[in-house]
């Protein structure tokens, strides 16, 4: 047997119960032993999710999040040495999972999630100072590239995920009620320290965050701010990422390092 052909026999009794490859060792206990070693592999994996998703255990159930989780590692083979990798398909893997579409929200608390996961464990980097901007000659403004810090990360959602985010940690002590018809949101997730922070955006400094995620420079950043809503300063908007440490750096297209 080629070293493929066992590999490939391995991962598919660990993820869908075939049998264990027996045959290359002189073991009677071998089914056995393989059945250990596939539950704690399942086990493994499931409390990996579990502590990426906490807000879905609570609101699916310890039972029903077990369930799904290994539905979902049937199909999703490990790829990574490193357990902080896995996970990132969840939400796309809900939306297609029968028992959870009546629960149309349940993708974006996912991806809400992932993206805290994501934000934690993102590089640090020295946050932009305000000043810096006096610096630069106002005619410079348009060509300004703006970087977000490693750990923003952008959500638009439909519903009410911010809310429902909340009230499911464990150290909500208010009103635990979620209104899912309150509409949706659009989050910048990033780290404060040790802790995961949700500041909601308008629709334009959203966009101004995206164009600057996206490489654009401020002029068409700004363009595209004001086409989703016309009324922004932008001026204002770019404050407001900056008050809140979410930009870095800043460069032209004729720089290629930050400007100091």
């Amino acid at each position: 047997m080629s070293l493929a052909a066992l590999q490939h026999k391995v991962v598919t009794g660990l993820h869908r119960g075939g049998p264990a490859p027996c045959q290359l060792f002189a073991d009677s206990r071998c089914e056995a032993r393989f059945a250990v070693y596939r539950a704690s592999y399942l086990a493994n994996l499931t409390e990996a999710l579990r502590d990426v998703y906490p807000v879905l255990d609570r609101l699916l159930g310890p039972d029903c999040f077990t369930g799904a989780a290994r539905a979902y590692i049937a199909g999703h083979p490990s790829a990574s040495g490193d357990l902080h990798d896995y996970g990132a398909a969840f939400a796309e893997f809900l939306g297609h999972l029968g028992p959870a579409r009546g629960y149309a929200y349940l993708p974006d608390v996912a991806r809400l999630e992932w993206l805290a996961h994501e934000a934690f464990h993102a590089a640090e980097a020295e946050p932009l100072a305000l000043r810096r901007l006096g610096e630069i000659p106002p005619a410079r403004y348009d060509t300004l590239r703006f970087r977000l810090h490693p750990s923003v990360r952008l959500l638009a959602s439909a519903y009410p995920v911010q809310r429902i985010w909340q009230v499911n940690q464990p150290d909500h002590a208010g009103d635990p009620q979620v209104d899912l018809d309150a509409g949706g949101v659009r989050l910048a997730v990033y780290r404060e320290g040790l802790l995961i922070a949700l500041l909601p955006l308008s629709p334009g400094t959203y966009r101004l965050a995206e164009g600057c995620a996206g490489g654009a420079d401020f002029a068409a950043a700004c363009g595209q701010a004001l086409e989703a809503e016309p009324e922004l300063d932008p001026g204002e908007a770019l404050y407001t990422l900056i008050h809140h440490k979410l930009l870095v750096d800043m460069n032209n297209e004729e720089e290629e390092g930050g400007i100091s």
